[in-house]
Parts: structure tokens; C-alpha cells; sequence
């Protein structure tokens, strides 16, 4: 009788598992609810309740360890979540206040709106148990995230007796949709940092992105909703002063506009007229210890607002090592010089969107440039091939390099599947780009290929390309040129969910980089990894070598005044990385890195520290040092960085960065003061000032102070 019992048991759970509610009736309310972070508005009892969450982790397929029950609802101009997270109130880790900041470290929710269900692109909400609120897009079905999107919403959240619970309203003024579908792609999402527990809904499995658009469920029923006319405009007023050592004095008053259409439900127009950036943040420094370019995130709301539309080829996979190596279209060479420094921008137009099976990106930008060419025009177009592959075509025009004329032509493939053996992904990339640059002929071309299989148990990718001696990108990042390049990876994941480990990971990678007319090797790296180690109780440590060849066909200059002999080297660096639990009040990382490096010995010390001493209150320092012992001479790079934030609520916030290195010898101190009155509507104050040694003491070598207002009419 008893293995009837357990054959019944286990045949009711396989049951469950099949049948789990996978669709949302979307239910029209007249009265909207009062969002607030208390969920207790009477319309939520005639919401659509989701209650059947499973964990994608620890314990995957498993039911979620908490009562957990999310809400759906909506009117003619805003759909309404609500969710009500049950836990023991002392668990809830709940240390964030201020909008868009990382919720890494605390338990919040999340939401992805599939809204043209295409099962490729998305849009993803989250809040924490404080009403820290963020927002993002996705793309590349969960690949590629672009977090710094800012969309207009709202949401507030309160922790309770019982657990926590948050309500949100999204406008459809703030997304694009397909307006003849009335239905879209839907998932909710728990995350419990004390007990490292992901909660799905539907069920996710580990071989899937984490914010994975194509296994969504389906919200059905959206129907006679409105953007309005569709017009947002956005006036600004900006006053201000600069200051430098020795000169007078310059006082700033300006103002500008943006304005935004939504010439469909899903197709989006902007123009800017005198874009300004006052409320970006500051780069992170670094020093430059390689014979290239360094990469620098754009940080700018205006290049940031559709910028999946825009993304070519490899660019597409943010996790490959050589991502970041072949981008025609980088937006920082517009609006910046050389050195990171803003340079105006007159007038700013995109078009961004969807039309039926084709995805559309066109802008044209002109800066207040000196010299070289001030215009800039680009266009990207893909059409969607099949649930998840695509094929499309990009063009530049326009070069931040200098007065010659420069056109960029390309073509693309990605053939993905997240179906391969069941639940597994796979993905392959093909793209071919041409240069035209006058006075430049011949070699001119770059094209590649790469194949990925990002899964759990085993992450592989293999890929080559190669850049032609001519190839100009005049508004990309190609920071090498002249080569062909080999590379792939492959790290093997199991989880032993014992001893209290989660996950042991190993594996090694390969990149190796030959001249594309000489055939020589001009740089080899082999990276094995022995060992990583991911603890249940949240901490992480891992150890990796690499094995390091560099032919220099000249003398490099590697730090100030050392000099690297012409020559070929070779040399082994080990590094150890830990990093602890964030849900407690101080965490951190840190690595160390040793080994040979060219003709010396090399050690690097990273550290990262934070203490989140109260609620509004959160402290955090980086130490970055590389001490470099060459035949020439010995020397140390150091770059520290801090800082001080104070969160008074979600809406009133003030951040302070401070930054130093020993290269630059400079002092820099930014503090943004943001007041949000009402999503669109702020009021910023920053104030940005750099510092240099005098006479055994800093003194400040300039500064700028901006106050900036920030209204928005939607219509």
C-alpha cells in the first residue's frame, strides 16, 4: 500500500508542476487604488492573485520557503501591482532608500512586462521593502540589461508585522506596446537575500538568464488603454558657476528642452535642444597600465533611453571578455572630448521602437565641438527572425577623430534558441563591418563570429574576429586594430548543496591575438581557474592563474616615466578574490593579485569595503594599488575612492564621491543633492570640484557649481 501512496504523492507534485497557473486574466478596475505601500485598498480583492512561486535558487523547482502573493490590476491609463512578501519582520533585509541604486544587497521584488510579447525585449521594475524603487530594460531575451533606463512611475513599500508589502503604478505613457495584442509577457520575481532564495513566477530554471523574457507567463485581456496624445515636454532651467584658479569667475544661466513623442504605442520619438547633464555622475578612475584604450561606461539619461535599439553584434553579449572590442556606434564620442570632459550638445534627435517585426534606432546629434567634425548620424535596424533570432544592418556617419569623412556600414546575424535540449540556451553571432574614410583605402573591413552556451552546469563560448590595419570607427571603440583574434571559455558550475557549499565553479579561458599581416603572435592569455567557491551562507572566494604573452614592437611607455623595452615576454600571475555576505551591515571584497610582470614582478590589492550604518546613513571606500617592480625602477599606482551618502527617503537623497589617484596627483569631490517632487519633476544641485598638491597641500583647482530644475508636462 505505501508505494502506491508514494507513487501517488510524487505523481500529485509532477502534477503541479504541469498544470502551475501560467496565465493572468487582467482585471479593469474604475476606482485605481491609493499607492501608497499599504495593501489595503478593497480593489485589490478583486485582483489577480499570484501565490504559486518556485525557487530558481538554492533549492531549484523547489516551492519558495515564504508566503509570497503578487496582484494585478488596471484602467484606462496605468496598470497596478500590489504584493504582499510574509517573512519573520526581523529577516527582512532593508537598507536602501534612494531611487535607481542597486538593491543587490536587499530583499526586493521585481517585475518584467513582456509588453509587445515578443519573448525577446522587456521591461523590468523592482522595489525593496523601503520603497527603493528602479527600473530597467531588457533585451536580447534577458542578455543584455540596460539599468540606467529611468522611466516615469511610481511605487511605495512598508515593512509590517508579518513581512513586507509594496504596491506600484506604471502609466502606459511610460511604455511601448503593441497596441493590436492584448496580451503580454509577465513574471514576478522574490528575492531573499538572508536565505540567498530567488523566487519565480512562473517557474525559472538555472540554465535561464535571470531576467529571462521568453519563459514569462501571459498577462491577457489588456484592452482600450491609452498613451494620451502621447506627448511628454520637459523643460529645464540651469544656473550655476565655474571656477579655476587664476581666472575670474564664470556664472552660468541657461535653460533647454526635451520633448517626446510616441508617434505609436511603439514608436518613440525625443528632441533635445541644448542637453545638458548636470546630475550625471562622475566616472570612476583608473589607471591605465595596458597599451590601449580603456572603456568608460556612457552614464548620460539621453544616450542611455533606448539604447538596446543601437547594440551590434557581439556588443549584444554583455558577458563576453571581447564585448567591448568591436562597438561601431559608442555614444561617448558624442558630447565628450578625449578626456571625458562635457562638450555642449546643440540639438539631440532619436527615433527608437518597434514596427511589427522590426526594431528601429535613428539619431543625430550636433556638439559644440572645436575641432573635427560636430554632426553625428546613426541608424540601426533588425528584424526579428523566428521567437528569439534576429538580422539587421548599422550606419554611422560622422568622426570624433578628425576632419575626414567617415561612414561605418555592418550587418548582423544572431541565431538564439532557449529551447536547446529542453531548457537550455544557446546562441550564435555573425557580423561583418566596412569603413569609409577619405584619403583611406583597402583594409578597412572587420567581421566575426562567436558562439555561446551560457548555461548552469557548463558556460562555454567560443569566438574569432579580425579588424583590418584601416578600419575606422569615427563614432565607435575599437581600441586595437591590424589583428585577428581567438578566443573561448568554458567553466563547469555543479551544485553540491552540501557541506555548505551552493555552487563550485572551474574552468579556464583562452584569447590569443596574432597580427593580421604578419601572422605573429602579438598577445597569448590562458586563464585557468581551479577553484570557485560559492557558500550558503552567501560568502564567495576563488582562485584563478594566468598565464600572460605580450610581443611589443616598440618601446611602451607604462606609467609615467618607465619605459617597457621593445621585446617579447611572458609570465604567470595568480590572484585569490573573497567577498562576503551583503545582507549584513558591513561587506566587502577584495583580491590580491602577484606574479611576474614583463621584465619585473607585479602585485595588485583590490579592497572594497561597506557599512550601511543606519537606515539613511551609508558609508563605502575602494582601494585599488598595482606596485610594479621593473629593472628601470620601481612604482606604485594607487587609486582610492569613498563615499557618504545620506537617504532621507526615496525622493530626497544626497550623494558625495570622493576620488584620488597618484598619477593625476588629483583630488576629486562630487556631491549631488536630488529632490524628486514627482516622477519627471526634480530639482538637482551638484557641485563638482578637483583638488591639487601645492606646497605639500591641496588646494582647489577648479570647481563647478549647477542648480538644475527639471519639469515635466505629459499630455
Amino acid at each position: 500500500m505505501k508505494p502506491t501512496v508514494y507513487l501517488f504523492l510524487v505523481f500529485s507534485v509532477l502534477l503541479k508542476f504541469s498544470t502551475a497557473q501560467t496565465k493572468i486574466q487582467a482585471v479593469r478596475v474604475e476606482t485605481p487604488p491609493t499607492i501608497d505601500g499599504i495593501v489595503n485598498d478593497e480593489i485589490w480583492n478583486h485582483a489577480f492573485m499570484v501565490n504559486e512561486f518556485f525557487q530558481r535558487e538554492p533549492n531549484e523547482g523547489e516551492q519558495i520557503t515564504e508566503r509570497t502573493e503578487f496582484y494585478t490590476c488596471y484602467d484606462d491609463n496605468n496598470i497596478y501591482f500590489a504584493a504582499k512578501c510574509w517573512s519573520n519582520p526581523e529577516d527582512v533585509i532593508a537598507k536602501e532608500l534612494a531611487r535607481d541604486v542597486s538593491l543587490g544587497k536587499d530583499d526586493r521584488i521585481q517585475i518584467i512586462m513582456d509588453t509587445y510579447h515578443d519573448k525577446r525585449n522587456g521591461y523590468w521594475f523592482q522595489i525593496g521593502p523601503r520603497g527603493s524603487i528602479g527600473d530597467a530594460i531588457i533585451s536580447e531575451n534577458g542578455a543584455v540589461f540596460n539599468k540606467q533606463w529611468d522611466g516615469l512611475w511610481n511605487g511605495k513599500a512598508r515593512i509590517t508585522e508579518y513581512g513586507w508589502e509594496a504596491e506600484l503604478v506604471i502609466p502606459f505613457k511610460t511604455l511601448g506596446f503593441d497596441k493590436e495584442s492584448n496580451e503580454w509577457g509577465i513574471k514576478f520575481i522574490r528575492h531573499m537575500v538572508n536565505k540567498l532564495e530567488s523566487g519565480y513566477w512562473p517557474v525559472a530554471n538555472l540554465n535561464t538568464h535571470k531576467f529571462q523574457v521568453s519563459d514569462g507567463g501571459t498577462l491577457t485581456g489588456i484592452e482600450n488603454i491609452t498613451q494620451g496624445i502621447g506627448l511628454d515636454i520637459a523643460p529645464y532651467l540651469l544656473t550655476g558657476m565655474d571656477t579655476k584658479k587664476g581666472n575670474n569667475n564664470d556664472g552660468k544661466l541657461t535653460g533647454g528642452i526635451d520633448m517626446f513623442y510616441q508617434i505609436t504605442p511603439s514608436l518613440k520619438s525625443s528632441l533635445s535642444i541644448n542637453t545638458d547633464f548636470a546630475e550625471t555622475e562622475v566616472d570612476d578612475r583608473q589607471i591605465n597600465l595596458t597599451r590601449f584604450s580603456l572603456h568608460y561606461p556612457e552614464k548620460r539619461d539621453f544616450f542611455l533611453n533606448g539604447a538596446n535599439y543601437f547594440q551590434f553584434g557581439i556588443e549584444g553579449d554583455s558577458n563576453s571578455p571581447v564585448a567591448k572590442k568591436i562597438i561601431p556606434f559608442f555614444s561617448r564620442r558624442m558630447g565628450l572630448d578625449e578626456n571625458g570632459n562635457p562638450i555642449r550638445i546643440n540639438v539631440g534627435a532619436k527615433l527608437t521602437g518597434q514596427i511589427e517585426d522590426w526594431n528601429v534606432g535613428m539619431m543625430y546629434i550636433n556638439d559644440d565641438r572645436d575641432l573635427g567634425n560636430n554632426n553625428f548620424s546613426v541608424a540601426r535596424v533588425t528584424r526579428n527572425l523566428g521567437t528569439q533570432s534576429s538580422i539587421g544592418i548599422i550606419g554611422t556617419y560622422g568622426n570624433s577623430f578628425g576632419d575626414s569623412k567617415n561612414l561605418v556600414t555592418g550587418a548582423d546575424v544572431k541565431l538564439s534558441t532557449s529551447t536547446f535540449q529542453g531548457n537550455k540556451n544557446v546562441s550564435l553571432f555573425m557580423f561583418g563591418l566596412k569603413s569609409t574614410t577619405t584619403d583611406v583605402e583597402s583594409n578597412d573591413a572587420s567581421w566575426g563570429a562567436q558562439v555561446v552556451y551560457p548555461n548552469d552546469l557548463i558556460n562555454a563560448r567560443l569566438g574569432y574576429h579580425q579588424i583590418g590595419k584601416n578600419f575606422i570607427a569615427g563614432m565607435g571603440f575599437v581600441p586595437r586594430t591590424n589583428i585577428r583574434e581567438n578566443y573561448g571559455e568554458l567553466e563547469i558550475g555543479p551544485r553540491p548543496n552540501k557541506w555548505g557549499i551552493m555552487q563550485i565553479q572551474f574552468g579556464g579561458e583562452f584569447d590569443f591575438v596574432h597580427n593580421l599581416e604578419t601572422n605573429e603572435l602579438e598577445t597569448r592569455e590562458i586563464k585557468l581557474k581551479p577553484l570557485g567557491i560559492r557558500f550558503l551562507s552567501g560568502e564567495e572566494i576563488s582562485y584563478s592563474l594566468t598565464n600572460q604573452y605580450e610581443m611589443l614592437s616598440e618601446d611602451f611607455n607604462i606609467y609615467s616615466n618607465y619605459i617597457i623595452p621593445e621585446d617579447k615576454y611572458e609570465w604567470w600571475f595568480h590572484e585569490i578574490a573573497v567577498e562576503t555576505k551583503g545582507a549584513r551591515n558591513i561587506y566587502g571584497e577584495a583580491s590580491y593579485g602577484f606574479g611576474n610582470f614583463y621584465t619585473g614582478y607585479r602585485k595588485d590589492i583590490d579592497i572594497e569595503a561597506n557599512w550601511k550604518v543606519a537606515v539613511p546613513l551609508f558609508l563605502g571606500g575602494k582601494f585599488h594599488q598595482s606596485q610594479v617592480e621593473l629593472p628601470e625602477g620601481d612604482f606604485t599606482a594607487n587609486i582610492y575612492q569613498a563615499y557618504a551618502n545620506i537617504l532621507f527617503s526615496p525622493t530626497l537623497t544626497l550623494y558625495n564621491y570622493f576620488q584620488y589617484d597618484n598619477a593625476s596627483n588629483n583630488i576629486g569631490w562630487q556631491s549631488r543633492f536630488r529632490w524628486i517632487l514627482k516622477p519627471g519633476n526634480e530639482v538637482i544641485l551638484a557641485w563638482t570640484s578637483n583638488f591639487l598638491e601645492e606646497e605639500n597641500k591641496y588646494l582647489m583647482d577648479e570647481s563647478s557649481l549647477r542648480l538644475k530644475l527639471k519639469y515635466n508636462i505629459r499630455f
